[in-house]
């Protein structure tokens, strides 16, 4: 299981954005990244996987003579977004603002999440996602409490969460699919939670080393970005634009 962190990002314009856009196959200046594409990822056309080759350490390495350090990239493409992956949020913030802010215009920028509405949401029993973690701040009147964290198969549905939900403002939360009556449970080795999403587009997962779950995983992400998108849960500059799962 590897851990992997990013962001949602957009730009005003609706189109479509081909891998040849993203990639930087020669440096702009003397000692300078490039990003190349190596492969669909998992065998699902909209996860392509690059490799960002940087003249410094992204990733707390320890000193070497290499004159470039390696990364592993993923990048989804949608007609309105991206979302860009990384084992370290470090890098894809190095390639938003030293590839790709060079290459694409209007600059993609970070989206911002509507989490409380996608919470909201998902607390009725009809909805396809639930919640399995919570991360707020204190809204009281008391300043001997700043923050709760909550985890659990469905944090919602707790009593926890009912007695105390409107002392907090959320600004990120856990998304797992919801199992209906008659679907199959999830083994022991797999984990409930698809995704973490921040308000401010900030998005961490874990995908598996086995490839058919780590590729479930990777189609679950597609599936819960689409249902943030479709529902509008995004700033209003954002593109609107359906997008299927495929």
């Amino acid at each position: 299981m590897s851990s992997y962190s990013g962001y949602i990002v957009a730009n005003e314009v609706q189109f479509d954005v081909t891998t040849k856009q993203l990639e930087q196959s020669r440096p702009l200046t003397p000692g300078g990244p490039t990003f190349t594409l190596r492969d669909y990822a998992f065998g699902i056309k909209r996860w392509h996987e690059f490799r960002l080759r940087s003249p410094i350490p992204l990733a707390e390495e320890v000193e070497t003579n290499e004159p470039y350090f390696d990364y592993q990239v993923y990048i989804i493409v949608g007609t309105t977004k991206l979302v860009l992956l990384a084992p370290r949020r470090r890098i894809v913030d190095y390639v938003l603002l030293n590839i790709l802010e060079d290459k694409i215009f209007p600059n993609f920028r970070k989206v911002n999440l509507h989490i409380e509405k996608l919470i909201a949401f998902c607390t009725e029993p009809s909805s396809e996602f639930l919640i399995t973690s919570l991360h707020g701040r204190f809204a009281g009147a008391n300043r001997n409490l700043k923050s709760m964290s909550l985890y659990g198969d469905d944090v919602t549905n707790s009593s926890v969460y009912s007695q105390f939900h409107n002392l907090f403002n959320f600004h990120s939360c856990g998304v797992g699919r919801r199992l209906f009556e008659g679907l199959p449970k999830l083994r022991p080795n797999e984990e409930g939670e698809i995704v973490r999403l921040s308000n401010d587009g900030f998005v961490n997962l874990n995908i598996a080393s086995q490839l058919t779950h780590a590729k479930r995983q990777a189609q679950d992400l597609i599936h819960v970005v689409n249902f943030v998108f479709n529902n509008r849960w995004v700033d209003d500059w954002v593109p609107n634009g359906q997008e299927n799962s495929q």
